[in-house]
């Protein structure tokens, strides 16, 4: 039961942090977030295609795919290019933390938890694919940006 709320808090707070950001700013920017969820999907089923991970507990209606993907993983890059766009470094630096949180701690708590199970320990691949992804965010961004205030 812990799971499945912490599950539907994990899809549902983190657009909070919407509410606090510049609408018209924000608008140029969430479309590096949805491109982040689509990437991360991508992998996911690339993982459990190949038998790198399994998922065993997420909510409905997602059968494969955990819910953070369409929550924290859509506003954390959307967020991330908010602030920092027009730095490629910068932007790079604070996702590489972010991602290192995520692949070597997150995920051991998410196996814990029972939403996970790692069938091997590829921490290090999904790390370096969570930069990658970071990099096809930011080269998207550049590519479609267009300008809040014009």
């Amino acid at each position: 039961m812990f799971t499945h709320i912490y599950l539907w808090t994990m899809l549902i707070l983190p657009w909070g942090i919407f509410f606090f950001l510049d609408k018209q700013r924000l608008k140029s920017f969430l479309p590096g977030g949805l491109v982040s969820a689509l990437l991360l999907t991508i992998f996911f089923q690339l993982y459990e295609r190949y038998n790198l991970l399994e998922i065993k507990d997420t909510i409905f209606p997602l059968t494969n795919t955990t819910p953070f993907i369409y929550g924290i993983y859509i506003v954390l890059p959307t967020v991330f290019l908010y602030f920092t766009f027009g730095n490629f470094l910068l932007y790079f630096c604070i996702n590489a933390i972010s991602d290192a949180i995520f692949a070597f701690g997150i995920l051991n708590l998410y196996e814990y938890m029972g939403i996970y199970e790692m069938k091997s320990q590829y921490h290090l691949m999904i790390y370096i694919n969570c930069l990658i992804c970071a990099a096809l965010i930011y080269l998207f961004q550049k590519w479609q940006y267009i300008e809040p205030y014009k």
